[in-house]
């Protein structure tokens, strides 16, 4: 199943915690060393739909639709805020991809190819520099640091269980040491602060730093009201993709459902981050 974005579709993700979503370093790996698909395919989105943004990793395989600047902070892990620059057809313009590579690599190794691909068919050049955001910082609500009624210390070591294919649910039927989120909702089970932090980012598109000084992992659950849906750019491999109620229009903002559900805040503030500058961009050679 593709993960698809769409502007007003309901949708259900689950991701393993050991993939956490986007990091505020941008790990660029030396080009010269990139691997690359054996057969790939760029042709512009001709589709008579309302698909914004997806992707698929199945095997050998690996497929999408979207812009230019989509696939590229997929490809790097990026927030909307991360790319800089570019021509506003890359923004526009959607492309479908369809590769194929030799054996059957991990998603992480695909979007390194990802990235070879875009620099060989659309000549993106990037390069990385270092600038004052607009983030948050995500730290205890009450001066006792108290936490929250749900949020409460993990109940398995999550490291004994790395790796599983499957790891076993926890009491109530959630998985453990996963992120289940969807426009409204999110549950974990055995994720560390860190990992929760960086989640966030995605629906306030702002980069979530940690400075809640918890330590270890926890399990939690979360539900508030949403303004918006995200542009899911995060490693989506182990993601199932399924509709879901609407979300619950008599529930507080993020901001305040984080205080009142989990004792932690989101406090405004510039600091430095990496972001990616595009410094060359061609439209594609298409085949």
């Amino acid at each position: 199943m593709m993960n698809v974005v769409r502007p007003a579709d309901a949708f259900l993700f689950m991701l393993l915690a050991a993939h956490p979503a986007a990091a505020q370093r941008i790990n660029v790996v030396d080009e010269a060393k990139l691997p690359h698909f054996d057969v790939a395919s760029v042709k512009p989105h001709r589709g008579d739909d309302d698909v914004m943004f997806g992707h698929q990793y199945d095997g050998d395989r690996f497929t999408a639709t979207g812009s230019l600047k989509a696939l590229t902070r997929l490809a790097y892990g990026l927030q909307q805020s991360q790319l800089i620059g570019g021509a506003d057809w890359a923004d526009s313009d959607l492309y479908d991809i369809a590769a194929i590579a030799e054996g059957a690599p991990t998603p992480d190794v695909m979007r390194l190819m990802l990235r070879e691909l875009l620099r060989e068919r659309f000549m993106l050049r990037l390069v990385v520099e270092t600038r004052e955001l607009q983030i948050y910082t995500l730290s205890m609500a009450r001066s006792d640091a108290a936490p929250g009624p749900q949020l409460n210390p993990a109940i398995v070591d999550c490291e004994t269980t790395r790796g599983a294919a499957h790891p076993q649910p926890a009491a109530g039927g959630r998985p453990r040491c996963t992120i289940q989120f969807a426009p409204g909702t999110l549950n974990a089970a055995g994720v560390s602060m860190t990992v929760l932090a960086d989640h966030l980012s995605m629906w306030v598109d702002r980069i979530v730093t940690d400075r809640t000084g918890l330590h270890g992992t926890f399990d939690l659950s979360l539900r508030w009201l949403p303004d918006r849906l995200p542009e899911v750019t995060a490693p989506l491999a182990t993601a199932g993709l399924a509709t879901i109620g609407a979300v619950d229009p008599s529930a507080p903002s993020i901001f305040t459902a984080l205080r009142e559900q989990l004792g932690l805040k989101l406090e405004p503030l510039r600091g430095p981050a990496e972001v990616l500058v595009v410094e060359r961009v061609e439209r594609p050679t298409t085949n």
